[in-house]
């Protein structure tokens, strides 16, 4: 992991100087975790450990795939609800709406807020309490619609009550509703309506929703995620496709990930998701996930050793070539817009969500080729990120 403001110096270093820097780094993070809780009243440290539990075993165990009702009312608690965020603990709701008419037409929602201070672009956001349901944090929305539309960035005011979250500033208002599985996003400008999109569950509820946790010691995450439908009316046009909806109780620092969701015009999904850890500019994989969903056969296809190999391109056009199982899976796909997002505390943290057409694509699934001439073309996102972040 390398810190943004040390790029210069650690060039003029050796590998192994950098390592050693970055492992320091690292370790100096553990030990001022352990001090803090260690050197904590003990009360403190009762309510502190407390709070770590009660996000680990809240009502009800979460289940990987939403198949029982009790699960879906789990869906719903994420979504409409705050929790009580440890030390580290971070808290945001992530929408992205992808075209399914053939245009790149694409649309973005973020709102989130964390346990710490931190700077998110420049602004600073302070720690805040939850009071009369409302609690301070972030607030991003972004689109491409045949150019870039950059809504709002700056900081929100979130309110959580009745199944609904609503996330407001100077600019814009967000308004989520709804209960499992139907939802409402309205959201206006200066009493101008940017979008009102109806999202509701796709025909197979096979490959509907998921609600997931992982925890490792005092590390760890709790998740909902909808891949639903959705209509409506953007930019006073009308806008389709498919949704993908989030809500994320995360508690820990930022790694660096690479994550892509593409959709094809056939409804066909490929999503992957490989969290790394840098050293001196060398990646370690923690996780490796691909995961490939036929809308024709509605079946859902595992792949492992998922590679993604980037190319930067002097006009801006990025392209990612992706691979896995010794090719059973080989795709490319090139950037047409983005958006950068920096992250500052102790360490430095970038995002950037770069929009993308599929360039080529073949898979081989159940003893056959699909390629982009049985999906249809393919649109999607995918995040790159860097550095470190508490």
């Amino acid at each position: 992991m390398t810190a943004i403001s040390n790029d210069k110096e650690n060039k003029n270093k050796t590998l192994e100087e950098i390592i050693i820097i970055e492992k320091n780094k690292l370790l100096r993070f553990i030990k001022e975790r352990n001090d803090y809780i260690r050197n904590l009243p003990e009360t403190e440290k009762k309510a502190f450990i407390a709070s770590i539990k009660e996000i680990k075993e809240s009502k009800g165990k979460i289940e990987r795939f939403l198949v029982k009702k009790e699960t879906k009312r789990g869906i719903d608690d994420l979504l409409f609800s705050f929790e009580d965020l440890p030390l580290f603990g971070k808290e945001y709701w992530f929408m992205k709406f992808t075209a399914d008419d053939g245009s790149r037409r694409q649309f973005f929602v973020t709102f989130g807020r964390s346990a710490g201070d931190t700077e998110v672009n420049g602004r600073y956001v302070e720690n805040s309490r939850i009071i009369d349901d409302k609690t301070d944090g972030y607030f991003v929305s972004w689109a491409y619609d045949e150019i870039k539309r950059k809504l709002t960035d700056d900081l929100g005011v979130i309110e959580v009550k009745d199944d609904r979250v609503t996330c407001s500033n100077k600019d814009m208002k967000a308004d989520f509703y709804g209960s499992f599985p139907k939802y409402i996003l309205d959201i206006s400008s200066n009493c101008k309506k940017i979008c009102y999109l109806d999202i509701r569950e796709p025909e197979d509820n096979n490959y509907n929703s998921e609600v997931s946790e992982y925890f490792r010691g005092l590390f760890g995450y709790r998740l909902a995620n909808l891949y639903f439908d959705f209509e409506g009316v953007l930019f006073d046009k009308n806008f389709s496709g498919k949704c993908y909806a989030q809500k994320v109780i995360v508690v820990g620092p930022f790694i660096p990930w690479k994550w892509s969701r593409i959709v094809f015009m056939n409804g066909s999904i490929l999503t992957y998701y490989i969290p790394n850890i840098e050293i001196g500019g060398v990646e370690y994989e923690i996780h490796n996930f691909m995961e490939f969903y036929d809308a024709e056969n509605k079946k859902m296809h595992n792949f492992k050793k998922a590679k993604v190999y980037e190319y930067p391109s002097e006009k801006g056009d990025k392209r990612w070539v992706i691979t896995a199982e010794e090719g059973k899976v080989f795709m490319v796909m090139k950037s047409y817009c983005k958006e950068s997002f920096s992250f500052m505390n102790t360490f430095n943290f970038s995002y950037i969500e770069n929009l993308v057409d599929v360039v080529d694509f073949q898979i081989e699934v159940d003893d056959k080729v699909i390629t982009l001439k049985e999906t249809g073309s393919g649109l999607g996102m995918v995040e790159d990120t860097s550095g470190f972040g508490i």
